[in-house]
């Protein structure tokens, strides 16, 4: 009996034991997989801007879970090796820290980005058709079509087909940059296939003590231009747009466009919890009907038009005092922030004085502009045997072309009228009459005695 007691009682402890051991290691499952969760990372870990995680579930990457850029998408222990890494940002929320506007935990683009965008894929070219409406009466549409030069993987391995804007992924280009949000590069270094070097500095930068050092750069990353790719705070003007072309927002109201400007401007130094900055867009948006007075038929376009300023208010605007859209930059593109222009100004030049490439057509075609009210863009005429002169593919090209105009342009880009109200090539609605963020065409090459230092 004692034996037989023994063996039952044994027989219980390895059997608790075993139950025990499921539920420790249920739980840790559990426990992990909270942990990568994004609510534990944005609420618990460390605190990041509430409308980060909003922006995030309406980014294209809503599906993507922070962890899989934050640290990697690696193997079990990998991740379990890096999480620790990340414990100084609880000490954060412990003891209170302002909360970031740029991360500094991403994970190089190969144990990230690369897991669901193959770089050796063939992609071809992409079609973008942008519609802007102005601000007059009739909220006037003009629509601007840009073919994008994104084809990559063998594609590009041709030496004559190295351009495209994802030439920077084929290509090893490092840089330095002169703040955490990565605003301002003063610093680009390029090496080639034919293990050259070549260095450009921007002209008007003031280099820190002892000057720029290659050990100081970092290689180029998917992210450092698609940084906005997981929680994008977009222009509020350009939402409008998107309202107006999408039916959101009737075009048929008077002045709908304008109206929705005067909201914004309004709006822009609102900050609050998302209760509060509601209730003061409600005054705000119901003041704007009143100055509107629109007419008793449009009393559904008229809800529909308040509700979804509403929506896009919330969204451009933040809890945190003195925080906007336009602290969160977006590099990819140079419409709102430098993006492409941080490098490709027209002022980054080397010891030869040759300017890193600023040419439109390398990363897309010219923009053609379709107006409703006024005179559009006017394409290149094809003309058969005649092809683009060699100067049109120096590196200062769009610094100088205005300059070496002469008789023989009329013969591909018709009768030379500069302006900006359409009708001619030289007269781009698309290109000329505005300010570019950062871009100078006056800047002149450094003189030798600052030449950038080799690296």
């Amino acid at each position: 009996m004692k034996r037989r007691a023994l063996a039952i009682g044994a027989a219980g402890t390895i059997l608790i034991g075993i139950v025990a051991l499921a539920l420790l290691g249920a739980g840790g499952i559990v426990a992990w997989e909270y942990s990568n969760s994004d609510a534990f990372c944005a609420n618990v870990c460390h605190s990041v801007h509430p409308e980060e995680t909003r922006a995030h579930q309406a980014s294209f990457h809503a599906e993507v879970h922070c962890v899989e850029c934050h640290i990697g998408r690696l193997s079990t222990l990998h991740m379990m090796a890096l999480k620790p890494e990340h414990v100084k940002e609880l000490w954060g929320v412990i003891v209170g820290y302002e909360r970031p506007l740029v991360s500094t935990t991403l994970r190089p683009a190969r144990q990230n980005c690369e897991g669901c965008h193959n770089p050796t894929v063939v992609h071809f070219d992409s079609i973008v058709v942008r519609k802007h409406y102005d601000t007059d009466p009739a909220s006037s549409e003009s629509a601007t079509r840009l073919i994008l030069h994104t084809g990559v993987g063998t594609i590009r391995e041709k030496p004559t087909e190295f351009k495209g804007i994802h030439w920077h992924i084929t290509n090893d280009v490092s840089f330095i940059a002169a703040d955490p949000q990565r605003r301002t590069i003063p610093w680009v270094q390029v090496k080639t296939a034919d293990g050259k070097t070549r260095t450009y500095v921007d002209a008007t930068a003031k280099a820190p003590p002892g000057g720029f050092k290659a050990e100081d750069a970092r290689r180029i990353e998917c992210f450092d231009c698609h940084n906005a790719v997981g929680h994008p705070f977009p222009n509020p003007a350009d939402a409008v747009d998107n309202a107006i072309a999408t039916g959101r927002i009737d075009r048929s109201l008077p002045s709908a466009k304008a109206r929705a400007v005067e909201l914004i401007a309004a709006a822009e130094k609102v900050s609050g919890p998302v209760e509060e900055r509601a209730k003061t867009f409600d005054k705000l948006i119901a003041d704007n009907a009143a100055k509107a007075a629109a007419k008793p038929d449009q009393k559904d376009a008229e809800t529909k038009f308040d509700r979804t300023m509403e929506d896009i208010l919330l969204a451009s605007t933040f809890e945190a005092k003195g925080i906007t859209w336009k602290s969160f930059p977006n590099h990819t593109g140079h419409k709102d922030f430098p993006g492409c222009f941080r490098c490709h100004d027209g002022k980054h030049f080397d010891e030869q004085g040759d300017a890193i490439r600023l040419q439109c057509t390398l990363c897309h075609d010219l923009p053609q502009v379709t107006r409703e009210k006024g005179k559009g863009s006017v394409p290149s005429t094809i003309v058969a045997g005649v092809s683009p002169p060699e100067s049109h593919e120096a590196p200062n090209w769009m610094r100088d072309h205005r300059l070496s105009v002469d008789a023989s342009c009329a013969a591909c880009h018709g009768k030379t009228e500069y302006g900006q109200d359409g009708g001619g090539f030289c007269s781009n609605p698309a290109c000329h009459g505005r300010t570019w963020p950062a871009l100078d065409l006056n800047a002149e090459p450094k003189s030798p005695a600052n030449a950038p230092a080799k690296g």
